[in-house]
């Protein structure tokens, strides 16, 4: 890499994680004014993702792979609070696209619900007396996902068999279904500065082997460092189906604007991609060749 990084400030990103906006009134604990000593709910089986204001948890179990076809993902309905169930307690599931509406609303949103033929999930599942959860086994269609879309699912315990209450919280969640981008992996770069401004600092032409292209969102990949050269970032967003570049993203202190001037080459099979683009006045053209992993 050239390491010149003067020119272009260094932004950091820092993700935030946090929990979502709480609904329930009444507080699980024995001791608490008001408060209840059990309630059936999603279990939370990685960290949340979604904002404080949201009005559902988003999770995010499982980065897909896109060659296999199907996974399974085991999700877990739960007896939370003091007590274990204290008898067999029938769990109702469904899955309902209007709390991704609502979301979307609330969050300005583009989460996409699965269609019910990319996923299978049983109607009911029952928490045996004496435990706490029961397994939820959710069978996924990879090959049934639109690659282009924020996929996801929307989980809700409709009812139960039991008095216990359903979460305020976490009686609705939505699980994010991200995939790997086929160009995810390792390449041999080249640039080439040779059209619009003529950046001394790329020097005209260069080649970095190992360089690392990874998912951050439906087929978009980003790669550290702007040209290798700055500080900062850029991405490439990939179409549907793999036959073309449809945007360019550029960060370096800021966002900068930009222009595909020409996708030269996208080879899914090789794993090849050269495109010709224009940002900070400089046209340069890019060749990725996929090594490995």
């Amino acid at each position: 890499m050239k390491k010149i990084l003067k020119y272009i400030s260094l932004a950091i990103a820092i993700p935030v994680l946090a929990t979502s906006c709480l609904k329930d009134d009444a507080i699980i604990g024995p001791d608490a004014a008001g408060a209840i000593k059990n309630v059936i709910e999603w279990k939370n089986i990685t960290t949340i993702t979604s904002s404080t204001t949201s009005p559902y948890a988003v999770f995010v179990p499982a980065t897909l792979d896109p060659q296999k076809p199907e996974i399974t993902i085991n999700a877990y309905v739960r007896y939370a609070g003091v007590d274990a169930a204290p008898n067999d307690i029938e769990v109702k599931l469904s899955v309902d696209p209007a709390i991704v509406a609502a979301y979307n609303k609330s969050q300005s949103g583009t989460l996409n619900a699965l269609p019910t033929t990319a996923f299978e999930i049983p109607t009911s599942v029952v928490i045996k007396g004496g435990e706490r959860e029961a397994l939820v086994p959710i069978k996924l269609h990879v090959d049934k996902f639109d690659q282009t879309k924020e996929n996801v699912l929307p989980l809700v315990i409709s009812s139960t068999s039991s008095s216990t209450p359903i979460s305020g919280n976490f009686g609705s969640v939505i699980y994010s279904f991200p995939v790997k981008s086929i160009w995810e992996g390792t390449y041999t770069y080249t640039i080439y500065n040779d059209y619009g401004t003529i950046d001394a600092n790329i020097g005209g032409t260069f080649t970095e082997e190992g360089v690392k292209l990874n998912t951050v969102g439906p087929n978009k990949l980003n790669v550290q460092y702007l040209w290798r050269t700055y500080s900062g970032y850029a991405q490439y967003q990939f179409n549907g189906n793999n036959t073309s570049i449809t945007s360019i993203t550029a960060f370096s202190g800021s966002a900068r604007p930009t222009v595909i001037d020409k996708v030269v080459v996208v080879d899914a099979e090789k794993r090849i991609f050269e495109v010709n683009w224009t940002c900070l006045g400089r046209g340069v053209r890019e060749r990725f060749v996929r090594t490995g992993d």
